[in-house]
């Protein structure tokens, strides 16, 4: 039953899933109101980000930690980072720069590069908790 601590974490990247989709969606088709849940969402990224990166987050059975040699967890980090850490870039220049412009070529990006990665970094990470649950291995032991 070590996974029941990880249930919070699990409803904490579902919200930020949301609040990301929500808001990128928005600011894609030029809705109002964008900013809020793309605030949300990094708020909660940035809670998961620190509580993964300090430890904080509870561990996988035995004490498991970060798997650096593993691809696909390197995968999962880069992509989910730099969902991440492009949005974080795109909020603060919305906020020097004002959200009422066009950028055209910013809202396709963000909607067609920036959530994609992070969806799938986080993906990676979900799966191979499920994975871990269910079958008790860890797909980063194998890829």
């Amino acid at each position: 039953m070590w996974w029941i601590y990880h249930l919070w974490v699990i409803v904490f990247q579902i919200a930020a899933l949301v609040s990301y989709a929500i808001g990128s969606y928005y600011f894609y088709k030029y809705k109002k109101n964008f900013m809020k849940f793309l605030t949300a969402g990094i708020i909660l990224d940035i809670i998961m980000a620190i509580g993964a990166s300090s430890g904080a987050l509870p561990r996988m059975e035995g004490g498991q930690g970060a798997v650096w040699s593993s691809p696909l967890f390197i995968i999962h980090v880069i992509t989910s980072g730099f969902g991440l850490f492009s949005f974080i870039f795109m909020y603060i220049y919305l906020i020097i720069k004002g959200t009422n412009y066009e950028y055209r070529r910013l809202r396709k990006i963000q909607f067609k590069i920036f959530l994609p990665c992070w969806i799938i970094g986080v993906s990676i990470g979900l799966i191979n908790f499920f994975v871990e649950v269910i079958f008790n291995v860890s797909l980063y032991n194998f890829i």
